[in-house]
């Protein structure tokens, strides 16, 4: 009898010991943060003047500034304006040649996120990127 009744405890006390170890000591890998929401926000299509002084160039070109975080439709909305005028004073101080190489369009597109996020500071908005949907220089 006591042999029997062993036989039956040693399974459940296996048990017992492998379930504890599971749930108390093995760790589970943390669960991945889910990505950080991105909001897109276009802005209207703009004609510029650029910086050049031997002989005037212009630049038309559509933007979408990409944040990340919270929605940014009621700031950006309150803060069209200065947005607006944030974008055309950034933008005006490139030159043609400067805007005709990738490294250029990349530094405007830099500029023109750090000038966003300036405006929108006590909204505590990121600017992740900014996209060009368009974008034609004379």
């Amino acid at each position: 009898m006591k042999g029997r009744r062993l036989l039956l405890l040693l399974p459940i006390l296996l048990l017992t010991v492998g379930a504890a170890y599971f749930f108390l000591v093995h760790k589970r890998p943390p669960k991945p943060a889910p990505p950080e929401q991105t909001y897109e926000f276009a802005l209207a299509d703009l004609a510029l003047n650029l910086a050049d002084k031997d002989r005037p160039h212009y630049l038309s070109a559509s933007l979408t500034i990409v944040f990340k975080g919270v929605d940014p439709q009621p700031a950006v909305e309150a803060h069209d304006a200065e947005l607006r005028d944030a974008v055309i004073t950034t933008t005006t101080q490139h030159t043609y040649t400067d805007l005709l190489t990738p490294e250029g369009k990349e530094t405007l597109k830099r500029d023109l996120a750090v000038a966003a996020e300036a405006v929108l500071t006590e909204d505590r908005l990121s600017v992740e990127t900014v996209l060009f949907t368009s974008f034609l220089m004379d």
